[in-house]
């Protein structure tokens, strides 16, 4: 009966983790008690997957008993679940690595991953802690070593800040990336603060100037940045829920889709059981950083604006500096959805011929009725540079691009390349 109730807090505990993981991973990425096959017999992998274009992260998750210990027996009883949990996600990552993998996301569908699919980003070991939620815990502990990817361990409290402050799946995946850098002046857990403060803060990349003296230092500057930023994090939400609610909506397609998709495009009509350009799109938005998301979506809201009071359509042109995909954002007022898809269909080679790139993700937004939902198409392939191709490119998309950085809530500033950067 002990071990039962145990067991059913566990899995409480997984489900909550996973519900809040998926408000800002999508449900599309967030996949409960993924399972493998062992000589016939299907087990379970672990208990959490989190998944981003192949990457993926394994999450195991710890929870207590609801008991409290006393001052000497909470570090022991911690440091076993942290050192339990940790090499948990190293054997499930080393088996995402070389098996086929069956997991379930938060919409409760089934997925296979045909093996070696999954690239094992990192490992991460989750250890509920409701006795103590913020103070450090102290123990020493090294995480397991592990060829596949680096394994973590944290808290739960300080997981679900470093979701809740960084925002989405790019950015918490890019964190523990850099994490491994200093995960050795780690001595325990409820320590994340002073890590993530100098992550967001000072640099995503050098850490070298992250020290143990100035740990206290930067909690405490965490906590004062966190109550002065406030509103302005509501307000990068609310941003990024522009890019996002396409994300969430692309998972189901409208039920009359056939009526309104122009008849040279109905060829593009995937079957409803396929979906699997849906999933090409969803992952492309979903990987984008949140300080991007947050930059889409004030242009957005600006050019939803002001179609509504002008009356006249606009669209802008996103891509990243590095990236492979451009990106078409549309506001259009006075247009059917038939006439938003044909007027992507004409932006997106465009969009290709202006930015060289090969792959073009097109999203209309209706000016008129919030309630309307978006028009998506994708394009990928050459372009034929014709001449209405050409004149279109010039009227839409006329350069030269400037080169912005957003920052840490979506405003644009200029983009520095690293060697000449004096600080962050």
């Amino acid at each position: 009966m002990e071990e039962t109730r145990h067991e059913s807090r566990g899995t409480a505990l997984e489900h909550l983790i996973a519900d809040l993981s998926s408000t800002f991973f999508m449900r599309d990425f967030v996949f409960l008690n993924p399972t493998y096959v062992s000589n016939g017999k299907e087990r379970q992998l672990t208990d959490l997957l989190f998944l981003q274009d192949g990457d993926c992260m394994a999450v195991s998750v710890k929870g207590s008993d609801g008991e409290d210990k006393t001052r000497e027996r909470l570090p022991l009883w911690a440091r076993k679940k942290s050192r339990e949990a940790s090499k948990n996600a190293k054997t499930a990552s080393q088996r995402i690595a070389k098996l086929e993998i069956t997991a379930t996301n938060m919409w409760g569908e089934t997925r296979v991953f045909p093996a070696g699919t999954l690239r094992p980003r990192s490992g991460l070991g989750i250890v509920e802690c409701s006795q103590e939620l913020f103070a450090p815990i102290s123990f020493d502990l090294n995480p397991p070593d592990c060829s596949v990817c680096p394994i973590h361990y944290i808290s739960a409290n300080d997981f679900v800040n470093v979701v809740q402050w960084l925002g989405g799946i790019f950015d918490v995946f890019r964190y523990f990336d850099a994490r491994r850098q200093v995960s050795y002046l780690f001595n325990g857990i409820n320590q994340e603060q002073p890590l993530l403060c100098y992550y967001t803060l000072r640099s995503h990349d050098d850490f070298s100037g992250f020290v143990a003296a100035d740990k206290e230092e930067l909690r405490r500057l965490h906590n004062m940045f966190l109550f002065d930023k406030m509103s302005e994090y509501d307000e990068r939400n609310h941003h990024a829920s522009f890019v996002n609610a396409v994300v969430h909506q692309l998972h189901t397609r409208h039920p009359d889709v056939e009526s309104y998709v122009p008849v040279e495009l109905k060829h593009l009509i995937e079957p409803s059981e396929k979906r699997s350009a849906y999933l090409g799109m969803a992952a492309m938005l979903n990987g984008l950083p949140m300080s991007n998301k947050a930059w889409i979506g004030r242009e957005l809201e600006a050019g939803i604006k002001r179609a509504k009071k002008t009356g006249q359509s606009g669209c802008f042109l996103y891509r990243q500096l590095l990236g492979t995909v451009v990106f078409v954002f549309a506001s259009f007022t006075g247009f059917n959805r038939t006439e938003k898809m044909r007027a992507l269909n004409e932006f997106l080679p465009a969009a290709q011929f202006s930015s060289r790139l090969g792959e073009a993700l097109g999203i209309a937004y209706d000016a008129d009725d919030d309630s309307m939902g978006f028009e998506v198409l994708w394009r990928r392939g050459p372009v034929e540079a014709t001449c209405a191709v050409r004149e279109l490119a010039q009227r839409l998309f006329s350069g030269p691009f400037e080169t912005q950085c957003p920052t840490l809530f979506g405003e644009a500033r200029p983009y520095t390349p690293k060697g000449r950067r004096t600080g962050t």
